[in-house]
């Protein structure tokens, strides 16, 4: 992987980990339930392995010179992440809903929507402190 490539993995993976933090800190002064927060922890995991599964899945495909083997790789490992993170919703839904609270745990899987949205910001925030060193 090239460093213009860990440096966008590392800026959208900070965005997530910002958008847990606030979410925490929301959910602190909202609904303080520890089922709330390990809900949160249990989602941000989530959004960043899938996160590195979409990162790791387009730096293979950059390097495969057929296009239709490039659709076809990713169409398979989206289908399969997204089926792996319904079965991990349904089993927290169904049998870990006391410990992991379900609507939490999504509202943590949408820290990946948030970290892409806020990646711009933290490039700019990133690069100023890099110039003024």
């Amino acid at each position: 992987m090239g460093k213009e490539t860990k440096n966008l993995m590392l800026e959208v993976s900070a965005g997530i980990v910002l958008f847990t933090a606030a979410a925490m800190l929301a959910a602190f002064f909202t609904y303080p339930k520890r089922a709330v927060f390990a809900g949160l922890f249990l989602g941000m995991v989530l959004s960043l392995a899938m996160f590195l599964s979409m990162a790791l899945v387009l730096e293979s495909s950059m390097k495969t010179e057929d296009p239709k083997t490039v659709q076809k790789r990713s169409v398979i490992s989206s289908v399969v992440r997204y089926l792996l993170l319904i079965a991990i919703l349904v089993t927290v839904i169904t049998r870990f809903s006391d410990w992991f609270h379900p609507v939490a745990v999504v509202i943590g899987v949408l820290g990946l929507k948030a970290g892409a949205f806020l990646q711009p910001v933290i490039h700019r925030i990133a690069a100023r402190r890099a110039k003024g060193e």
